[in-house]
């Protein structure tokens, strides 16, 4: 099925664009000229990502993704794009958990690219400490990627047997007989995931960082 994308700005020419080039790229998009359009359009329709500009005449960007959010349903990346610099509301943003706050002017090239990323990057994550489970797939989630958990080493070792994951994130405090096996499983298999190791004394956040630092 081609990603859908529901593109909300009230410029003709940098809808068209977008339109375009996503388009030619194999996306399936849909317009909206305003953020009380685009909450309509939402409602009844599912989208895999909304790129939103931040200053809009009438429902801000801000406004729209919040009230968008209180819909019952599996809910699109938000990725937010503005003209002026407005930390402010970019923080708001970021709180509410769009993936990522885009400058213009923006190529759209390098939106598709950052869609393509975050569908391309498929995590694994096998932590048994359950509050640093629940944090980090918070912050794993709010960047977008593609994500599973594991519940137990059993369930780890199934999953990696049956997909190659770009990244397999465990708790480096967890007993070593686990990650011995969790390691030696990936290297018998001729798996390409990267181990990506994280403590309950340490920030989740440092998961993305380290994620980043691997893939650039």
């Amino acid at each position: 099925m081609p990603i859908k994308v529901l593109i909300v700005d009230d410029h003709p020419a940098i809808r068209t664009t977008m339109k375009d080039v996503m388009e030619n790229e194999g996306f399936e998009t849909e317009l909206a000229d305003s953020g009380e359009r685009a909450l309509e359009i939402y409602k009844h329709s599912f989208f895999d990502f909304v790129l939103m500009d931040m200053q809009m005449p009438g429902l801000k960007g801000v406004e729209a993704f919040r009230q968008m959010l209180q819909n019952e349903k599996n809910h699109a990346k938000f990725i937010f794009i503005s003209a002026f610099s407005s930390p402010e509301l970019e923080k708001d943003a970021r709180e509410l958990g769009c993936i990522e706050f885009l400058q213009k002017p923006i190529r759209v090239e390098d939106v598709v690219k950052l869609i393509r990323a975050k569908l391309r990057t498929s995590i694994l994550i096998f932590i048994e400490n359950i509050n640093l489970q629940e944090n980090v797939i918070k912050v794993v989630e709010k960047e977008g990627y593609t994500m599973e958990k594991a519940s137990s080493i059993d369930e780890a070792l199934i999953n990696i047997r049956q997909i190659d994951y770009n990244f397999i994130v465990i708790d480096e405090d967890s007993p070593s007989v686990e990650q011995d096996s969790l390691k030696k499983t990936v290297k018998v298999i001729h798996s390409k995931s990267q181990i990506v190791e994280i403590n309950e004394d340490e920030k989740p956040q440092l998961v993305i960082q380290r994620i980043q630092n691997l893939t650039g």
